[in-house]
């Protein structure tokens, strides 16, 4: 279409073709996630349906062209392993009344919203600090009065990272049900341009024996870490009891004299992967807070997955000589609306 400037009816057209596009379900946000009583309440009304005694309802979603219409998008879990086929995801829509949630068929312009592909992003930035200080004394191998001396020291010194992952809660890779409980699987992506890290470990050896009239000898290694893009989606699962546990995508590479065997002790609670987090209140196939993408407070040890499931070892652990291990992070995990 061609107006001329000068006619005032050109503008009025302009300004018309503009809020008809503004109001057009393409130019609509994307459907929230529902979490709290009101996603408690429409699974309730789900499961209270004919024929969804074994179904699993994975998300629940409200439209943001019309707020009072949800969906509950679910799968009927497979009985089989891991070799069962994929699933396919189905949508119940609920309409949000005075009177409660009740089953319908919404509007076209919110059927469209919540039928849209959804994705959102989980976000884990945190930063802190390990030190970890060893010492050992024992005799000399040689006639005199002295002490054989073994130092140890290890630093994670900086430690800051900010991961991001995005999570497409409409395809999953598996559904499998057991008993009551059943397991359901996300497709997890790791975006390495919303991603950084920035970490680096010091470690050194220093030994001597004073019977001898030795010198001290020191030896030393350096480890900076990077972002392994290779498999980084496996860092996120969503366990029940744990909710969402995310982890950091580690790669290294070593610098000096890093042999094992040069050195008493193991890898530090960084490197054995104490900085993954656990997050029960955002499990995105589970339950979920009131409001999803408000900021959750992470820190160690109470947010540790590797804590709280009891398998992390320090360094330390064991050893009866002098030695101290202080791990210290804390961080947030958020849920943002993902393109």
């Amino acid at each position: 279409m061609f107006c001329r400037p000068d006619r005032v009816r050109c503008g009025v057209i302009g300004l018309t073709l503009l809020v008809v596009a503004a109001l057009t379900p393409g130019a609509a946000q994307a459907a929230k996630l529902v979490g709290g009583r009101e996603q408690a309440s429409v699974v309730r009304a789900f499961t209270a349906q004919r024929g969804h005694r074994r179904d699993v309802v994975v998300s629940v979603r409200a439209s943001t062209t019309a707020p009072a219409w949800l969906v509950a998008r679910w799968v009927n879990p497979a009985r089989g392993g891991p070799a069962s086929p994929p699933p396919t995801l189905h949508s119940t829509y609920f309409h949000r009344t005075g009177a409660g949630i009740h089953p319908g068929a919404p509007p076209r312009p919110a059927r469209s919203d919540l039928g849209a592909p959804f994705r959102v992003a989980l976000v884990y930035t945190g930063s802190g600090s390990e030190a970890i200080s060893y010492q050992e004394r024992d005799k000399t191998v040689c006639i005199g009065n002295g002490t054989y001396v073994d130092q140890q020291q290890e630093s994670v010194t900086p430690m800051s990272w900010t991961v991001r992952y995005v999570v497409d809660l409409d395809l999953l890779q598996a559904a499998v049900g057991a008993g009551s409980s059943s397991a359901v699987v996300p497709t997890v992506t790791f975006d390495r341009r919303g991603s950084q890290l920035l970490a680096s470990e010091a470690l050194s050896r220093t030994t001597v024996d004073n019977g001898c009239f030795q010198k001290p000898v020191t030896i030393r290694c350096a480890t900076p870490y990077f972002l392994n893009v290779r498999g980084a989606g496996s860092e996120v699962s969503f366990t029940p009891g744990l909710g969402a546990e995310i982890g950091i995508p580690l790669g290294f590479g070593r610098h000096g004299d890093c042999a094992p065997d040069d050195y008493t002790l193991g890898p530090s609670l960084w490197d054995s992967g104490a900085a993954t987090a656990a997050v029960p209140r955002l499990n995105l196939v589970g339950s979920l807070p009131a409001n999803p993408y408000a900021p959750v407070t992470v820190s160690w040890p109470l947010s540790s997955a590797g804590v709280l499931q009891g398998f992390l070892a320090s360094p330390c652990q064991g050893i009866t000589a002098t030695c101290s291990d202080a791990l210290r992070w804390k961080g947030t995990v958020r849920v943002l609306p993902s393109p």
